[in-house]
């Protein structure tokens, strides 16, 4: 079975690095999820031993040793441990009954 793990609206779930996806350069950290509305944004460190690729707008992490997902406003959320793996970042999806359609849940 595949490990995932929640972070606020920001999913993060065991996978690979898929056939195609180019390897991205960041600073300190990457920004996995926007805040549209508080300036709460979801950044993963980018610890040593850290790679990131994007494919079509989806970003992936390749991290030897365990690092961390934070949010800019710590009181938020709780910064958690994400274990070595190769991973793959999404946001929650939520149903708007009065649009009918899905839509990105948002914070």
């Amino acid at each position: 079975m595949k490990r995932a793990i929640l972070h606020g609206e920001c999913m993060i779930f065991e996978s690979c690095i898929p056939d195609g996806a180019k390897k991205i350069n960041v600073g300190d950290t990457l920004k996995i999820a926007d805040s549209e509305t508080t300036g709460n944004h979801h950044l993963v460190e980018n610890a040593e031993g850290c790679e990131f690729y994007e494919l079509d707008g989806v970003r992936y992490m390749r991290n030897e040793s365990p690092t961390k997902v934070r949010c800019v406003i710590e009181e938020r959320h709780d910064t958690m441990e994400i274990p070595a793996g190769t991973w793959e970042f999404g946001i929650q999806e939520e149903y708007d009954p009065f649009a009918e359609r899905m839509r990105k849940v948002r914070d």
